[in-house]
């Protein structure tokens, strides 16, 4: 089961917005989400040079990455007023599933 990583950039001065756009949005995306995936890192909130940023990683249920790729573009949309607000959203596959596309098994 896959992992995946969404990263969102936003200005400082849309925080508090931004948190309470967080706050409100997430007693109804919080179920849908864990009905799907886990959370390795719900988020790691950091200032940097270009705004604060966000990371958040998510270990997908076998055969959930479709309908959790899609909840969590929907979720996205919820931050789509806040201007500067940028994200990007990736799969990455665990070591043991990328050495089974090569056809290699993870030692035991």
């Amino acid at each position: 089961m896959p992992y995946v990583f969404s990263t969102s950039i936003f200005p400082p001065h849309t925080t508090n917005k931004l948190a309470k756009i967080y706050v409100d949005s997430l007693k109804d995306f919080r179920p849908k989400q864990r009905a799907l995936a886990k959370e390795i890192i719900p988020n790691a909130v950091k200032a940097t040079s270009k705004g604060i940023e966000v990371i958040g990683v998510m270990d997908v249920k076998e055969g959930k990455l479709d309908e959790y790729l899609l909840l969590a573009q929907q979720y996205m949309t919820n931050f789509h007023e806040i201007e500067g607000f940028r994200y990007h959203i990736e799969v990455r596959f665990k070591v043991t599933e990328a050495l089974e596309m090569i056809g290699l098994k993870f030692p035991e």
